[in-house]
């Protein structure tokens, strides 16, 4: 993990994740909501900071339709940088619309905050002045794990497939997009494009060693790391489950909301 000795605290947003009794990658709402973190410190309308916000995160909106990933800095004293990473097996319009919609929600929920970030089901944005592009964060922000009650063999498939991520090579463009399966089970993962192939394969297999160790006989489950995430889910549809219904315990939504430093960046998540 990488260090947090500049983070400070955490704040708890709302964590919810609509649950769908379907696969997790099947018939996708490409804009639903993960998580979102913001700065505490706060800038000024009408300041360069404002002005410089405004630019960069333009750049990443111009930009999107043309390429799953990119960064940006301005060019003043302030160093305001953003990055965005878009599911890079997905259609350049469905990168747009998300990335777009990742944009309107930092624009509410991290109004004037000097830095913030929210990871929606196709995309990630990223905006502050802390140095983050191009900086290993294995941190865990958001993990959940659900679908109907499974077994040993499901979870050894599981353990297969998402050992198959961590062994793919390391694609050369596009952020590491990864897919796997083992028998019923399949499994995908996505690192953010300002890491290099070493590091992305280390954040994959942080992510999967998260759901190997953490979701037990669930069928279906992903995790949110700083620069990566992973998900797997049965093919016969196991997804997750509303939590309100279902057989037992092991239908129902289990979130983890690390509340703690994260990275350089006061996530509120």
């Amino acid at each position: 993990m990488s260090t947090t000795a500049t983070a400070t605290t955490l704040l708890l947003l709302s964590l919810l994740l609509t649950s769908r009794a379907r696969g997790a990658d099947a018939d996708d709402d490409y804009s639903g909501f993960v998580y979102a973190g913001c700065s505490q410190g706060r800038y000024a309308s009408g300041t360069q900071y404002a002005s410089d916000v405004d630019s960069v995160l333009t750049s990443v909106a111009n930009t999107a339709p043309n390429s799953p990933y990119d960064n940006f800095t301005s060019p003043t004293s302030n160093s305001v940088a953003a990055l965005y990473q878009c599911r890079s097996d997905l259609p350049a319009s469905v990168c747009s619309t998300c990335v777009r919609s990742a944009i309107s929600r930092l624009s509410s929920l991290c109004a004037w905050a000097t830095g913030g970030a929210v990871q929606l089901r196709a995309c990630f944005v990223r905006y502050g002045n802390d140095t983050f592009v191009g900086r290993q964060d294995t941190a865990v922000l958001f993990k959940k794990c659900g679908g109907s009650p499974g077994d040993a063999g499901g979870a050894a498939m599981r353990d297969s497939a998402l050992g198959a991520l961590v062994a793919a090579a390391a694609p050369t463009a596009g952020g590491g997009y990864r897919a796997g399966g083992s028998g019923g089970v399949q499994a995908m993962s996505q690192c953010v494009g300002d890491l290099a192939a070493k590091a992305c394969s280390d954040c994959v297999s942080a992510a999967a060693g998260q759901l190997k160790s953490g979701c037990g006989y669930a069928t279906a489950g992903e995790v949110y790391l700083g620069k990566c995430y992973a998900r797997f889910w049965g093919n016969g549809g196991g997804g997750f489950s509303s939590g309100a219904t279902g057989n037992g315990k092991h239908g129902e939504r289990l979130v983890v909301a690390v509340a703690a430093a994260v990275s350089s960046l006061p996530w509120l998540i």
